[in-house]
């Protein structure tokens, strides 16, 4: 066996895998953030690989790796290996005869603590051989890309690729910290108030209401703009500003006495959540008892609010 020979008694299928994930993240560290290994495990499997073809995969640079030459060449048999893992994975999956295995879920943080919560909750007590992992980001990541069953989050993906399912639609309206002593329907106090802006896609930067017969718009120049609503939520919290939230998260923080809604008799427009989700996913038994339970979950939110 020549010194450049991969020899496959040194290395494994699944260290041809991590090394495709090390390069699609561009690096040992984001790999790890990215598809939530440890560090430690990437480096260890790639040291197997480098060793076995007797030459290095990457180039060590300052601000990450850089594949050589060889590396380069082995990048798409490394690609097909994981989607040969990942369509294999899938099979096994959907052919159980009750729900079990991962199940790889991303959100938002908002969405995960009001929403995703007690869905989880609810699929952990009955069925316990399911295990959930919950990746929280505002990005809305493509769950193909990132191996991931279920993503949520505001707006239809624009991939074609993809499949999904609305799960979720809520008027905007106003919400303000609960110990404000702004009246609720005071217009011009309101619009005077710190707009704490969410810079979501799906969520407009300038608000407009309306109360069935007249228009209100409220453009201000915002006090903070942030990409992640639960950042919103927790300005709100700390006692200041104003924020346009879905009416199905904000309601439920009044009920619990964090947060008021002002001017109640006016809403914005409806924001979308869906879960977006690879080519026949759904069919996996823990996928689908989860948007089944999330689906029942919703719809008891719902209820609450209109009662």
């Amino acid at each position: 066996m020549t010194q450049h020979e991969f020899d496959p008694r040194d290395f494994d299928i699944e260290d041809v895998c991590t090394f495709g994930l090390i390069a699609a993240a561009g690096g040992l560290s984001a790999a790890a953030r990215r598809f939530g290994h440890s560090k430690a495990s990437l480096s260890r499997s790639l040291a197997r690989l480098e060793a076995a073809a007797g030459s290095p995969l990457f180039d060590r640079m300052a601000r990450g790796l850089r594949l050589t030459p060889l590396g380069e060449t082995l990048r798409p048999a490394a690609e097909a290996a994981i989607e040969a893992s990942r369509q294999a994975d899938e099979v096994l999956r959907r052919g159980q005869s009750e729900p079990s295995g991962p199940l790889r879920v991303a959100a938002s943080a908002l969405l995960g603590e009001h929403i995703l919560a007690p869905v989880l909750a609810e699929i952990a007590r009955r069925y316990p051989k399911v295990r959930t992992e919950l990746r929280v980001s505002s990005l809305g990541p493509d769950p193909l890309a990132e191996n991931l069953d279920v993503v949520l989050r505001l707006g239809r993906p624009h991939e074609p690729h993809l499949v999904a399912k609305r799960v979720l639609a809520s008027n905007l309206a106003l919400f303000v910290p609960a110990a404000s002593e702004i009246g609720p329907n005071d217009i011009g106090a309101i619009a005077a108030q710190g707009r704490l802006v969410v810079d979501v896609e799906g969520v407009p930067q300038n608000w407009e209401l309306t109360n069935g017969k007249e228009t209100l718009v409220l453009d201000s120049p915002p006090r903070l703009v942030v990409e992640d609503p639960a950042v919103a939520v927790s300005v709100l919290r700390a006692g200041e500003g104003i924020a346009f939230l879905p009416q199905l998260y904000g309601e439920h923080l009044v009920s619990a006495q964090t947060l008021a809604r002002v001017l109640p008799d006016w809403s914005g427009p409806v924001v979308e959540v869906y879960a977006s989700m690879p080519p026949r996913r759904a069919t996996v038994p823990a996928v689908r008892v989860f948007l089944d339970t999330m689906d029942v979950h919703i719809r008891r939110l719902k209820a609450s609010i209109e009662a």
